[in-house]
């Protein structure tokens, strides 16, 4: 693994000049051959423990890494109703990606509501795939609600990593609804684990299921 060197940036949202802040990591040697970018859940932002690990190695084996704020945290506001703003930023970040990596692919991964707004940037030409990180495919113990508003804006293929104990995604209905998609998909599910990847029934670190579940969809 390479050094890895971060900096703080700001850009434009994509349909307007307000500012997103946003975080690059990166390796000091050599350019990278990929991008990947990491939204937040709604009530996380760019620091969650989560995805500065995955950005932290996604660098160190070669690729770009921005992690972003969405503009509600930073005016301490709530995530628009649709998610539309949100769309907007990480859209923005997309076009920060592809400048500063303009041959290779654009990964775009989001944990919880992130993946949601990861699901609805999916059309952008630069995006080739997606990583959804404990997606909430249902409110909280309600598996009977269907239809995720995103859920026909993907167009892009998807890897899906799920704890197993997660009350925000029922497993059978995650693989009932899968068939459902006309494009390429995959389950890795991470076994005694919570929404945000926590551990249950003992003490133990899961990150490094989740980064191999990601790297490994990344190499493909």
């Amino acid at each position: 693994m390479s050094l890895v060197v971060e900096k703080e940036v700001r850009f434009p949202s994509a349909s307007t000049d307000a500012d997103v802040r946003g975080i690059i990591q990166q390796g000091i040697e050599g350019s990278a051959h990929a991008a990947l970018i990491l939204a937040h859940g709604r009530s996380g932002d760019r620091d969650d423990r989560l995805l500065r690990r995955l950005a932290a190695e996604a660098a160190g084996v070669g690729l770009w890494a921005l992690r972003l704020n969405f503009r509600y945290i930073d005016v301490k506001a709530k995530a628009s109703r649709d998610l539309s703003r949100e769309e907007d930023d990480l859209r923005g970040a997309i076009r920060v990606a592809r400048s500063a990596v303009p041959v290779g692919p654009v990964f775009l991964a989001g944990k919880s509501m992130g993946a949601r707004v990861c699901f609805r940037a999916s059309s952008d030409p630069d995006v080739a795939e997606v990583i959804a990180l404990g997606y909430p495919l249902h409110p909280r113990n309600r598996p009977e609600v269907r239809d995720p508003p995103e859920w026909p804006l993907l167009v892009k293929p998807v890897l899906f990593v799920q704890g197993d104990h997660d009350p925000f995604c029922d497993l059978g209905r995650l693989e009932e609804e899968r068939t459902r998609f006309t494009v390429p998909n995959e389950l890795v599910v991470i076994r005694d684990a919570g929404h945000s990847f926590e551990p249950t029934g003992g003490k133990r670190d899961t990150f490094p299921e989740v980064w191999e579940a990601v790297r490994h969809w990344i190499a493909k």
